[in-house]
């Protein structure tokens, strides 16, 4: 089981701290609607752990920033088949601490998000929403890799080409 970790934002940017370590997926509560449950019998080679480094700076302003780098693989729903997609999890982000959301507008010109300095931000939420706003949006197989789904069984390749009406057509184009 995983501990909850709790800081000081800004007094870990203007300290230069960094927290290393793995969080599992199962942690996250509200990353648990997007992702498949792997079958108990599935046989799988990733770990179900993110790694994360969080680390605080101050940038070339001056200003207090936190930085999130998350690593790791997730298991998304294809939204063409249904079916599970392991997905790369690598993100780098960088937050400026603001007293107040009035304070933020000021950096408009780099397009930094910014957070609100917070004297007991929940690591583990932070890691979480950062996750969230960085799954695509309806997640897919490259094309060609779906095993197509009809009436909840999978069919196979050949059958959907046959009864496919625009596959007809397609060999029409070269004829």
């Amino acid at each position: 089981m995983f501990e909850r970790q709790f800081i000081d934002s800004l007094d870990f940017a203007n300290n230069n701290r960094e927290l290393r370590g793995e969080i599992a997926m199962a942690q996250m509560p509200r990353l648990q609607d997007k992702l498949v449950v792997l079958d108990a019998g599935f046989e799988h080679d990733h770990k179900e752990d993110i790694s994360y480094i969080l680390r605080g700076f101050r940038d070339r302003n001056d200003k207090p920033m936190l930085e999130v780098k998350l690593d790791g693989l997730c298991q998304l729903r294809c939204q063409r088949c249904l079916q599970g997609l392991i997905y790369p999890l690598k993100l780098v982000s960088q937050l400026l601490l603001v007293k107040n959301w009035d304070e933020s507008s000021v950096e408009v010109e780099d397009e930094i998000d910014s957070i609100l300095v917070d004297s007991h931000l929940d690591v583990f939420s932070l890691f979480e929403e950062e996750i969230l706003l960085n799954l695509p949006f309806a997640p897919r197989h490259p094309v060609g890799v779906c095993r197509p789904v009809k009436e909840g069984y999978v069919v196979e390749e050949i059958d959907r080409i046959n009864k496919n009406p625009f596959a007809v057509l397609s060999e029409l184009k070269y004829k």
